[in-house]
């Protein structure tokens, strides 16, 4: 009889919204961090030595005070607020990204390259993979800087599963572009179906620098950290992944349901089961 990957004991659900004291400081933290280049590195530290006391001092809940307010709360406080920070301060960094993207992700100005990439485009939506390749080759060719020309070239050469070539592609779109979320994305796809898994984590953690709101990232990385076997990781990474998809009523919350599912089950047979609830309660998840 076939095992269910997630016990229907596992129920998924997020506590409150209630500001957690690690959001707090990370809030705060944000200021020392777009000050860091002009303030230095030891006052940056100062900055966020005196937010963490002040924290502390003004915590309302006695526990969570007590808690904190020890060499291990601390040791186990800091990495947390560390991990909060790319998504609390990166909000307002989203427009000069979206402007870029905008910037690269657009049509050539060299009508010659524009004319071979629609011609190659057509190719494509048939999957003549073939002369699609020849044709986006032309448009590099004409324009290097293309951004879009070689993530479809690349895309072509994976659907033939010529995998090395499309990783040669997408890192010259990187070159072009390194905050190109469609060749991170899709590099990382590449070297997992190469069973490079660490290599994808390495683009897919990419991302998440880039782009903190964006799940892919997380679900990707948390995918091949439980292929790499490093739980810890792997929990951390789909949890973050399934907050936001949850939160953005995506149809994807059921896929990391799934692996959430494929994780605990494997902690169950290693009899480990005691990390995965350590894990679901740092994401302030509620297990019934």
């Amino acid at each position: 009889m076939k095992k269910t990957l997630l016990p229907i004991f596992i129920l998924i659900s997020f506590l409150s919204n209630a500001q957690s004291i690690e959001e707090k400081i990370a809030k705060k933290a944000c200021e020392c961090e777009e000050q860091k280049t002009k303030i230095g590195e030891e006052a940056y530290r100062s900055c966020i030595a005196d937010i963490v006391k002040e924290a502390i001092a003004t915590e309302e809940d006695p526990k969570t005070r007590e808690e904190v307010n020890t060499v291990e709360g601390l040791m186990a406080l800091l990495p947390k607020v560390k991990s909060l920070l790319p998504e609390i301060c990166d909000k307002a960094k989203g427009q000069k990204t979206d402007e870029k993207r905008k910037l690269f992700y657009s049509d050539s100005k060299i009508e010659s390259a524009q004319n071979a990439y629609i011609i190659a485009k057509d190719f494509m939506s048939k999957n003549q993979y073939k002369p699609a390749i020849e044709n986006f080759l032309t448009a590099i060719k004409n324009d290097e800087k293309f951004v879009l020309a070689y993530d479809d070239l690349a895309v072509c050469y994976r659907q033939l599963e010529k995998y090395n070539d499309a990783i040669k592609y997408y890192k010259k779109s990187l070159e072009i572009y390194p905050e190109g979320d469609f060749a991170l994305m899709n590099i990382a796809v590449v070297y997992s179906l190469k069973s490079d898994f660490k290599t994808a984590i390495q683009y897919y953690e990419k991302l998440i620098q880039f782009y903190p709101e964006n799940a892919e990232g997380y679900f990707g990385a948390g995918k091949n950290y439980l292929l790499v076997k490093n739980y810890e990781k792997a929990l951390n990474n789909i949890f973050t992944a399934h907050r936001i998809y949850t939160e953005e009523n995506s149809k994807y919350a059921k896929d990391s349901e799934v692996v959430i599912g494929a994780i605990y089950q494997k902690l169950q047979e290693e009899n480990k089961e005691d990390l995965f609830k350590k894990i679901a309660k740092e994401h302030n998840i509620q297990l019934n």
